[in-house]
């Protein structure tokens, strides 16, 4: 006859064995902290749906630094980091299905499915942005009996602000080579509408001052966090300027309309709408003879960024043109 001892031995060692198991370590939840398994643990008592998952991620962000006043911070600055993380997560949630360029929205499913819901709170010292996803895991799928839907439980938000949390991260371990740092090849990846966004998030923070906590939950799944802050949101919007992460190559094709070019021009392009140009890497003698009317084709890198006040400015910039011949 055993003692209870030696069954408490006995249990402890067949669920060790069956976590070797690899049929049964795939149904383990990822887990890093007692506060994710209790977290985990009850979500899975109250998911309880046989189709489809119920229960919602949620994420916050954390503010604090020397640009808070005890629990007070400009509204202005509060509201671009939030809307400057909304522009991320939706960036790189329309690039992991294959919409990078710049210049355009994402289209309308994508802005839905990464749109959130945002309410805040105030602890000493720090202000918390709360925010949920505005689509439910069930109105995401769609269906619930349409079993192909289901084999993930994933909403793109949950992938998109995971993506969103690694690029940042890797932004604090940039190390001095820049170039062949994780960071540099994670945003290549993702685009570069995702880089002007977290060039622009970043710009944030140094301006306002800030050190930010972000800080994903989904449901069965171990939180993913990121601690960023404003001394190093510096150095990460520097690195995307100097790696040109944040520019695109375009082919602009119009009508010249610029009188005297010194240092930019005007085009008219093809579909009515007239845009600057600057010189850039054309050399101005190259542009002897052009006239008001002609019609070019211009190799340029395009940029776009987001002001303080909220605005989304466009820049064009100039590599090599070539005069066209007039359409008969």
């Amino acid at each position: 006859m055993t003692t209870p001892e030696e069954e408490l031995d006995q249990l402890e060692s067949a669920i060790l064995a069956a976590m070797n198991d690899p049929v049964i370590a795939e149904q383990i939840p990822d887990w890093t902290t007692a506060e994710d398994l209790t977290r985990i643990g009850i979500a899975a008592m109250l998911d309880t749906q046989k189709f489809g998952r119920v229960l919602a991620s949620r994420g916050n962000i954390h503010i604090t630094g020397d640009g808070l006043s005890d629990s007070s911070a400009r509204v202005n600055d509060v509201a671009r980091v939030m809307t400057g993380f909304q522009r991320l997560t939706t960036a790189v949630g329309a690039s992991q299905t294959g919409d990078k360029a710049l210049g355009k929205q994402p289209n309308a499913d994508v802005q839905r499915r990464t749109d959130l819901l945002l309410s805040t709170a105030t602890s000493p010292g720090s202000i918390i942005l709360t925010f949920t996803p505005a689509v439910t895991p069930i109105d995401e799928v769609g269906n619930p009996g349409m079993v192909e839907e289901l084999e993930s439980d994933q909403q793109m938000l949950d992938t998109a602000v995971g993506a969103a949390i690694e690029v940042l991260a890797a932004g604090n371990d940039i190390g001095p080579s820049s170039v062949e740092s994780a960071f540099v090849d994670l945003l290549s990846t993702l685009g570069p509408r995702a880089a002007a966004a977290v060039r622009d998030l970043a710009k944030t923070l140094d301006r306002a001052r800030f050190d930010i906590d972000i800080a994903w939950q989904q449901p069965a799944r171990t939180t993913r966090r990121v601690h960023v802050t404003a001394r190093s949101a510096a150095y990460i919007a520097d690195v995307v300027e100097h790696a040109n992460l944040d520019e695109q190559p375009v082919t602009i094709i119009g009508e010249y309309l610029t009188v005297s070019a010194v240092t930019s021009w005007l085009i008219q392009q093809d579909d009515g709408d007239t845009i600057t140009v600057k010189l850039g890497c054309v050399d101005p003698a190259q542009t002897k003879g052009l006239a008001v009317g002609d019609r070019i084709r211009i190799e340029a890198i395009m940029k776009t960024e987001t002001t303080t006040g909220g605005s989304v400015k466009t820049s064009y910039t100039a590599q090599a043109f070539e005069r066209l011949e007039r359409p008969v």
